[in-house]
């Protein structure tokens, strides 16, 4: 439940992402953004800080790396490109956790999440209207590379998780995110020649504070906590459900902001890939799957 919480927080943040000017630097984005979900974490998880080790500084720093390298591809990629477009192929990147798993711990992934990928990824085309089109997009790469390093995020957090505190972990992620990002945003200001500014359209403020305190926050510590005990794959498979949430919301949201909207409407066919795309994450629980034997057992038996 908790990570269907901050799914479907994910969901919606393509509205918000819509209120970025295009004139705002994506690493100044990425700075303000972090500094106030750090600050915000920082208040929350003050007593938590007395607990830091070297081991914990080494796993932040790989995860800011990470979160700073999918956050700075995703705001590239979704500039210019519709809420339900952005979704479906981000949410798609659980099909590169299995390989990657395959890869760096050589296991095999279970048949009910291979009949689940492959649901959950027909899917995901109904829900785009089956417009393989659409993926012909140079943003679209930018979206691709978001997924591997999502994927890659996932599995590292997985791993880091089981022996680490998640609240530490959430700050230090988010401290060299800062960092990282006013760094970068330094460099390209003076190879631009512009001034670093704060930007003061209220727009970019209403995205900054959604993204600052429910995703670099809220979604940073709640993700951490709940893949203790949740695999990467059962995760990334509930994240994947963030389509569906943002096919029906993203246009709510968009209309609420008054933001210009690009999303196309629901169809008898994309109502068909969400039934499609939730037999795949049931399918994928291994609970769900355990309570339907019993059931089946249990009428047998009768």
């Amino acid at each position: 439940m908790s990570l269907v919480i901050i799914t479907f927080f994910a969901s919606i943040q393509y509205a918000f992402l819509k209120g970025v000017p295009e004139s705002v630097s994506t690493f100044e984005f990425l700075f303000i953004t972090s500094l106030i979900g750090f600050v915000l974490l920082f208040f929350v998880f003050f007593n938590e800080l007395f607990r830091v080790d070297l081991n914990h500084i080494k796993q932040c720093a790989i995860l800011s790396v990470e979160s700073f390298a999918y956050s700075f591809l995703l705001i590239l990629g979704s500039k210019g490109v519709d809420s339900t477009t952005v979704s479906s192929v981000v949410s798609s990147y659980f099909i590169f956790i299995p390989i990657l798993e395959f890869i760096i711990f050589k296991t095999m992934p279970q048949k009910n999440i291979l009949i689940a990928i492959v649901l959950v990824l027909s899917g995901v085309f109904l829900i785009m209207g089956l417009d393989v089109g659409t993926l012909v997009n140079k943003r679209i790469i930018f979206l691709l590379l978001t997924d591997i390093m999502i994927a890659i995020n996932i599995i590292t957090i997985g791993v880091f998780a089981k022996g680490s505190n998640p609240a530490i972990l959430a700050m230090g992620q988010l401290f060299f995110t800062t960092i990282l990002s006013f760094i970068l945003w330094t460099i390209e200001s003076k190879i631009n020649g512009a001034a670093m500014g704060i930007p003061r359209e209220p727009q970019f403020w209403g995205s900054a504070i959604f993204i600052s305190f429910f995703i670099r926050g809220i979604y940073t510590v709640v993700q951490i906590y709940a893949q203790r005990y949740v695999s990467p794959v059962n995760a990334a498979l509930v994240f994947s459900s963030e389509i569906i949430m943002t096919m029906f919301a993203s246009s709510f949201v968009v209309h609420f902001l008054n933001y210009k909207s690009t999303d196309s409407p629901i169809t008898l066919v994309k109502t068909i890939g969400v039934v499609v795309m939730l037999a795949g994450i049931l399918i994928s629980d291994s609970n769900f799957i355990n309570i339907f034997k019993k059931r089946k057992i249990s009428i047998d038996n009768t």
